[in-house]
């Protein structure tokens, strides 16, 4: 009897890297992967044959916000719940935010995070450093945390009373992140535009849903990117522009005059427009920055399909419709954000490469291999190669369904996408050499993920 050597093998797919594609076996011994080519069945405890299939990088969500949010705007998901639903999709590992609630620090909110997520995510999990006050001891925090494992630091242009750090203290951040050679990921959006439109707006009595779009319009979103260009290239910080919004923002990104910059989107953006705002329950599609107008959805998609956006994320927080529709008629207190952790991925998948035909290869770059680059855990995750971890995906591309909230495994009651005919499904979904997913169920087998110690970020994103 031949001797088994790996806990796993995987055979007759096409295995699916950013680099390329190209029919192989994948064994994983433990919680790494092992070999790829053509290998032995009787060298396996187990085998799945994934003929006709997509063997995939596990899917990395950098930014995804679980267990986030204060008092009646508590979000839903928990780590364990949120972890699973992620896996569903063919997430395997995310990085979350330690925001600072009232009177912490830096310091104070990643040790209250990391307290949440200890022992109940079953997927492979870090943060983002959050700074909100320019004083001594939170600077000591981020400074601290670029140097131990936490390499990209979060700061928002918006939301004065609470996440929003003024321009000096983000420039000052920005020249901490080059010397340490970390990244910055900036929520770019005008406050002070977004503010006296919205005074304005209520004043008015105009406290709609499709009021809260019109409070914080394109040029409310490009103002800002200029401005985070500008420190960009200054202290040549990498910038990653969180949920960009809109494709006016090409002439930007084009002509970075040597700033490192790089852009992220989200499905919702790609696939949603305004008109959701005029929906009876349009409340529930509150985010910010809010879904454009048909037009910018489409010029957003140019520059999805010409390389000039790098990642592909969900900006998931769930909260329950009940929450939502509590203040359907003022939108300013109705909790922003929109359950999507779950279906980022095959979103993306069945729109981007089914409908429109982007490569498969280049999904795998958008929704895996650059974030890992750039979060700074490549090769260990983001590619499917010997010694890498073993998170992997089985996608088959050719399952129909329609997509429905009833069938979601997020802790809410709605879908953004309720309806939508989809194709490409996530069959089996593997983190740490452990099989979560099997045949579209949830395998219970007890597995945690771990903390991420991050190394730095790896700028180069070609092959």
């Amino acid at each position: 009897m031949e001797k088994k050597i790996w806990d796993l093998l995987i055979k007759n797919g096409t295995i699916v890297n950013s680099t390329g594609s190209f029919q192989a076996d994948l064994a994983i011994a433990k919680d790494k992967i092992a070999a790829v080519g053509q290998l032995e069945e009787g060298l396996a405890e187990r085998v799945i044959h994934a003929d006709g299939r997509l063997v995939m990088p596990g899917m990395i969500d950098s930014h995804a916000h679980l267990e986030t949010g204060v008092g009646e705007s508590k979000s839903k998901d928990t780590y364990y719940s949120g972890s699973i639903a992620a896996a569903y999709g063919g997430t395997t590992s995310f990085v979350d935010f330690a925001f600072n609630n009232e009177g912490e620090k830096p310091a104070d909110s990643m040790k209250r995070k990391l307290k949440e997520a200890k022992g109940n995510s079953v997927l492979d999990y870090s943060f983002h450093p959050c700074i909100n006050s320019m004083d001594e001891e939170s600077l000591g925090d981020i400074h601290h945390f670029l140097k131990n494992g936490f390499p990209s630091i979060k700061m928002f242009t918006v939301y004065r009373d609470s996440l929003m750090l003024e321009k000096q203290g983000i420039y000052e951040v920005l020249k901490l992140v080059a010397k340490e050679q970390g990244i910055a990921l900036i929520h770019a959006e005008c406050a002070d535009m977004i503010e006296r439109k919205i005074a304005d707006a209520i004043s008015a009595g105009k406290t709609l849903p499709k009021d809260h779009a019109a409070c914080r319009p394109v040029i409310s979103e490009l103002e800002a990117m200029y401005g985070v260009l500008a420190m960009a290239r200054d202290t040549k910080a990498p910038v990653i522009f969180a949920h960009m919004t809109t494709g006016e923002s090409r002439a930007l990104l084009e002509r970075t005059d040597g700033a490192k910059l790089f852009a992220e989107v989200c499905p919702h953006y790609l696939v949603l427009d305004e008109e959701v705002y005029e929906r009876a329950d349009g409340y529930n599609f509150i985010c910010s920055p809010p879904i454009r107008g048909a037009k910018d959805r489409e010029k957003l998609w140019e520059l999805v399909c010409s390389g000039h956006v790098q990642m592909i994320n969900s900006d998931h927080t769930d909260y329950h419709s009940r929450q939502k529709k509590k203040y359907a008629d003022y939108f300013p207190k109705v909790p922003n954000g929109l359950p999507t952790l779950e279906t980022r991925g095959m979103v993306f998948f069945s729109e981007a490469v089914v409908k429109r035909g982007m490569k498969a290869e280049r999904f795998v770059e958008l929704t895996s291999a650059n974030a890992a680059k750039l979060m700074g855990v490549y090769p260990a995750k983001g590619v499917l190669a010997p010694g890498s971890d073993a998170d992997v995906i089985i996608v088959n591309p050719e399952c129909s369904y329609t997509m429905r909230a009833a069938d979601m495994h997020m802790q809410t009651d709605f879908c953004p996408y309720e309806g939508l005919e989809m194709t490409g499904k996530v069959e089996y979904t593997i983190a740490g050499g452990e099989v979560l997913i099997e045949n579209g169920v949830y395998a219970e087998t007890g597995h945690r993920g771990k903390l991420i110690k991050r190394g730095k970020p790896r700028l180069d994103l070609i092959g």
